[in-house]
């Protein structure tokens, strides 16, 4: 999942958006994991990351950081690189 976060006045994602997200995700029957990326850094995010990430874990729920980077076939690039 994909969350906005590029309007740091609106604060988004909220604190009750990515807290649904835990609690949909907590409903689900299987146990698959599920990679959250948030498009930007937040105050908002930092703390629910902080205060939830056990929870991330039982729910098997991966936060990637906007600077995380994948290596993969002796390549490197940003998480989010898309090829069409």
């Amino acid at each position: 999942y994909v969350v906005s976060g590029n309007d740091a006045a609106a604060e988004e994602p909220s604190r009750a958006v990515l807290d649904s997200l835990l609690e949909g995700k907590a409903q689900w029957e299987s146990n698959m994991q599920v990679t959250l990326i948030p498009t930007h850094d937040s105050e908002v995010m930092r703390e629910w990351y902080q205060e939830t990430h056990e929870k991330q874990q039982d729910l098997n729920i991966m936060v990637l950081a906007s600077s995380s980077t994948v290596v993969m076939q002796d390549e490197s690039f940003p998480a989010c690189k898309i090829e069409l």
